[in-house]
């Protein structure tokens, strides 16, 4: 790489995909009863005991009463949306528990249904339909639990896509009250690593001021693997795991089936909208996408290479491997080879850098769910058959490090044209639901799916995979021998189980070679299971409880001093300590303690070492508020 600012932590975080997806659902099965709010004993370190009961009165002069969408399938989180509920009466509010067999069908914005999208001052984009006073969440919740966003700790300003009035992932309506747009351009385009850090943590700063959401825990991945089943050291680095090399049973060579065993099925199979990891991982089998990043934060090319040639931070030229051939349509008919003009249509007209990309569609916007990350853009064309530039509107030296390009999963030209203008039809045609068109551009092929709660996504060992001929020679990089014979598994398999407690007791009898294990059953498997092997890696992902500020969200949730007082009284230590049982770490902003860009005098801390004076202080800022008013009981 050309001269790159170094983004280094001596924290290892697992996973390419996982760092470059924006959004997580949280898997977690049973557990055992929290003493004091899931049907246990009196908790004696209860900071309401000595405080009258109370009940907070709304403006119809009713109790408050909130609702928190959680994930139905897992007591888990039913414990901890209990202790929610207890934290909150603490100050008068009622929180009624409604669970979600689908937490994404309750996760995203739309329109109110009076309201016209092409009025609106902005968007929509992805999950956030546009202004919050004309928008409604997609399912009716004030609070929702069982979602984890990606933290960045590498590039933080990505965070943009959750903390921008417009961002993709600002699901929840948050409209900043300082103008978090200019800081983010600004950081980056700044070469000055300590300023880059300051602007960082004012943006986090705050968010710890406006409160949009509670941020509430980092969990590491717990993941098992059977014992025979190999895991390079790169599986415990920040950086990219490789696992098309990195995984084999017994012995390093071409054998078996390997079985990985999910709790959360595939829903989504058109790349450019993929936002949730789940979908990400399986796709993934069939297509690389561009390059990942090493633990040196080197880039490691596997459709491309990407370089500054003038390190001016403004102009990245990429090149194209000269073996990439796409597959074909239903009909059989070959779409040919990857060229840069599959690229350039590809970010002009689908990731919309494009002035005129909205009108090559019958929809208000492209078909991507990442717009935003490619603002960015001010230009990208072909330079030859297998080389393009991508023309940056302000310098930014740290591009190739964001999650813009890196993993970019591109699709043919020809692909896009035999669906134009009809985007629902490219979502559901054959191409896109059979992966018809993704020739030898992966590890694996597609050979079935079936769909469901407990379905499976199977796919066979890609006997074309254009990598093994590139450990020989290459016009980008030659690759290491170890690639000479991936993937090392006939056949890879998603097996799918609706309830987590099941999919642990599968595991737990020898019914997969690798699953990530809820928390709560780590120690039992390192205790009592012999034949599994657990990695443990922190994650980048943290765990928050977002405020709904739209139209369908409680008027409380719409003032600072209402969503501060929620913020005082939940006891993150407790949830993290006592439910998670130690193995989660509080969160106080939207980085955790170990990143580079987090700054602790920068933020204001909430949920830890709850005590009296905090629950009488959102009592007080609560009965302060204009038509609202705190009774004794």
């Amino acid at each position: 790489m050309a001269n790159q600012p170094s983004q280094k932590t001596s924290v290892p975080i697992v996973g390419a995909n996982s760092r470059r997806d924006i959004l997580r659902t949280l898997g977690m099965g049973a557990t055992a009863g929290l003493a004091g709010c899931a049907g246990g004993s009196v908790d004696e370190t209860d900071p309401t005991a000595d405080l009258p009961a109370v009940v907070l009165r709304g403006p119809d002069g009713n109790q408050v009463e909130l609702t928190i969408v959680y994930d139905s399938g897992s007591s888990l989180h039913e414990q901890v949306v209990t202790q929610l509920q207890s934290d909150l009466a603490g100050i008068g509010i009622g929180l009624e528990l409604e669970g979600s067999p689908d937490l994404r069908e309750e996760w995203g914005s739309e329109p109110l249904p009076d309201e016209d999208p092409a009025e609106f001052e902005w968007g929509p984009s992805g999950n956030n339909a546009g202004p919050p006073d004309r928008t409604r969440t997609s399912g009716d919740w004030d609070l929702f639990w069982g979602i984890g966003g990606n933290s960045y700790p590498r590039t933080p300003s990505e965070t943009k896509v959750f903390f921008t009035r417009n961002g993709a992932g600002n699901t929840f309506g948050y409209e900043p009250t300082a103008d978090h747009t200019s800081l983010y351009q600004e950081a980056i385009r700044e070469l000055d690593g300590d300023r880059r850090r300051e602007i960082f943590a004012e943006i986090f700063g705050n968010l710890t001021d406006d409160l949009p959401i509670n941020v509430m825990s980092f969990s590491p991945e717990y993941t098992g693997f059977r014992e025979n089943i190999n895991t390079a050291p790169t599986f415990n680095e920040f950086g990219a795991e490789l696992s098309t090399i990195n995984r084999w049973r017994d012995e390093q060579s071409i054998s078996g089936d390997y079985i990985q065993l999910e709790t959360e099925p595939l829903r989504n199979l058109y790349p450019p909208e993929v936002t949730f990891t789940n979908d990400q991982l399986r796709i993934g089998l069939l297509v690389d996408g561009s390059y990942v990043i090493d633990p040196s934060d080197e880039i490691v090319p596997l459709w491309l290479d990407i370089d500054d040639p003038d390190d001016d931070g403004e102009v990245y030229v990429c090149q194209l491997r000269d073996n990439l051939l796409w597959g074909t349509d239903v009909e059989g008919n070959e779409y040919g080879q990857m060229t840069a003009e599959d690229w350039v249509f590809h970010i002009e007209n689908v990731h919309g850098v494009a002035d005129d990309a909205a009108d090559m569609w019958d929809e208000e916007t492209p078909p991507s769910a990442q717009l935003g990350d490619w603002e960015a853009v001010e230009n990208v064309e072909a330079t030859g058959e297998l080389t393009f530039q991508v023309e940056l509107a302000e310098i930014d030296p740290v591009f190739p490090l964001r999650p813009i390009i890196w993993g970019e999963q591109c699709l043919p030209k020809a692909l896009y044209e035999q669906y134009m203008p009809d985007a629902t039809a490219l979502r559901q045609s054959a191409e896109i639901q059979e992966f018809t068109w993704t020739g030898n551009l992966g590890p694996y092929t597609f050979d079935s799916r079936t769909p469901g709660e407990a379905g499976d996504f199977t796919a066979v060992r890609n006997d074309e995979y254009y990598m093994r001929a590139h450990t020989v020679d290459s016009n980008v990089e030659v690759m290491d021998d170890a690639w000479a014979e991936a993937p090392y598994f006939n056949r890879y398999q998603y097996d799918t189980e609706g309830e987590t407690s099941t999919a642990v007791e599968r595991f737990r009898e020898g019914e997969a070679d690798v699953f990530q294990l809820p928390s709560e059953n780590v120690d039992e498997f390192r205790r009592d299971v012999d034949d599994v092997r657990i990695e443990e890696t922190p994650s980048p992902f943290i765990t928050y409880l977002p405020f709904n500020m739209r139209a369908n969200g409680h008027p409380l949730l719409k003032t600072q001093d209402g969503r501060e007082a929620i913020c005082l009284v939940i006891d993150k230590e407790r949830i993290s300590e006592d439910i998670a049982r130690g193995l989660s770490t509080p969160a106080v902003t939207w980085q955790p303690e170990w990143s580079r860009f987090y700054d602790e005098e920068a933020v204001t801390a909430y949920g830890i070492d709850v005590t009296e004076d905090d629950i009488v202080e959102a009592r007080e800022k609560l009965g302060n508020l204009d038509d609202y008013s705190i009774e004794e009981v």
